[in-house]
């Protein structure tokens, strides 16, 4: 149970409150806070907890962390990261139904998101930001101008009303916290897939630390990577009509098994994390004194670590918008909409164009033929998705 009072916040002003306390929640705390901001973080979840994610920080995401330092430390957040074991990633293996090709990627980290969100969010905490877990938050739909009204509600039914000058909604896919705006609301892709997640203790070979390993069946696909202890993690997107058919074990083990790759013996075991459907987008993504970040705004079937380096670039460009002194409220609101639809156009195009693929399997297990004799095009795909030019990578710089 959570022991904060939030009856104790009744009516404070905060400079912003953040819904949310994932990666960009969590990272845009940091940021704030860091730079002076009386930050407020509401999370519903309690701490530390798992969430579906492949663990990959690619390296438009690891380049975005190390701008994000801690107030009153000069510890970084990739030191944080790295002391955590963070598993270095630089190998790819892509199966399509028993077809596969192999190559070098950009260096990637890979961490769950039980420890990153924890390390981002004690760092949050560090810069002086305040944590509330186990609670809900509800932007109210009202008439003031000067700041943004959140109704709080936590595990022990306290409820309070808290006011910020600016709100950020990070809470995820379904976004619920902005219930009051139907404007707002995210459009689900037709024939959006559902993400599930799991990390295991797998002391198998077949899935080698450095390595990603995709499989890709009919019904969706499944990434595996080792994290942290040496554990492993795995996330799959999977079609609705295959895990209420079959179930979240069935549906991975079938995929698996028509890539003829092995299925760890703990899967048996697994207690599965699940999502609403991935692939969705928002008409808009900031109202007055109002903004959304990462999962909430939009997202996309990621391939390779996207959605992590989507949330920390979010909460690094909102942040530096918010304490833009030039910034009105107007302008912030129309800055974020405009920079939230360039980005939709400039960085997600390869994501919707592999998951396109993907949902092909066997389109996608004759372009491995095309990947075994040009391995540069899906070198270049994985290099233009993380952020990473092509030539430094072919030279070796990642």
């Amino acid at each position: 149970m959570n022991a904060f009072n939030v009856t104790d916040l009744e009516n404070e002003i905060w400079d912003v409150a953040i819904v949310g306390a994932g990666t960009a929640g969590a990272s845009a705390a940091v940021q704030l806070a860091a730079q002076g901001q009386r930050a407020l973080m509401i999370e519903a979840k309690a701490f530390p907890r798992d969430k579906v994610c492949g663990g990959c920080l690619n390296q438009r995401a690891w380049n975005g962390l190390k701008q994000i330092i801690p107030g009153g430390s000069h510890l970084s957040m990739v030191a944080r990261i790295e002391a955590a074991g963070a598993v270095p990633v630089d190998r790819m293996v892509l199966n399509c139904l028993g077809r596969d090709a192999r190559w070098t990627t950009p260096t990637m980290q890979a961490i769950s998101r039980r420890t990153l969100d924890t390390l981002l969010v004690d760092a949050a905490v560090e810069s002086g930001a305040v944590f509330c877990s186990e609670t809900t938050a509800k932007v109210i739909d009202d008439d003031a101008t000067d700041y943004r009204s959140l109704r709080l509600l936590n595990s022990n039914g306290q409820s309070c009303v808290v006011k910020a000058r600016a709100a950020i909604v990070a809470d995820g896919l379904g976004h619920s916290a902005l219930s009051e705006f139907p404007n707002m609301a995210s459009e689900v892709a037709t024939g959006s897939r559902l993400g599930l997640g799991a990390i295991v203790e797998d002391k198998g070979q077949a899935y080698a630390n450095r390595q990603l390993t995709m499989a890709v069946g009919r019904s969706g696909y499944v990434g595996l990577t080792r994290v942290e202890h040496g554990k492993l993690n795995i996330a799959a997107a999977v079609d609705a009509s295959a895990l209420k058919a079959d179930g979240p074990l069935t549906a991975i083990e079938t995929i698996l098994r028509s890539c003829r790759l092995p299925i760890p013996d703990s899967l048996k075991d697994v207690k599965w994390t699940g999502t609403l459907p991935l692939t969705r987008t928002s008409r808009l993504v900031a109202a007055r004194r109002l903004f959304t970040i990462g999962d909430s705004a939009s997202y996309v079937e990621p391939f390779t670590g996207e959605g992590m380096s989507w949330a920390i670039q979010d909460a690094l460009q909102l942040s530096r918008l918010l304490t833009a002194e030039e910034g009105t409220c107007e302008s912030m609101t129309a800055a974020w909409n405009r920079q939230w639809k360039e980005k939709l156009r400039s960085k997600q195009w390869v994501c919707r164009g592999l998951a396109a693929l993907l949902r092909r399997p066997q389109l996608a297990s004759v372009s491995l033929l095309l990947a075994r004799s040009v391995p540069w095009i899906p070198q270049w795909l994985i290099a233009r998705a993380s952020g990473v030019d092509r030539t430094r990578m072919n030279h070796g710089v990642a």
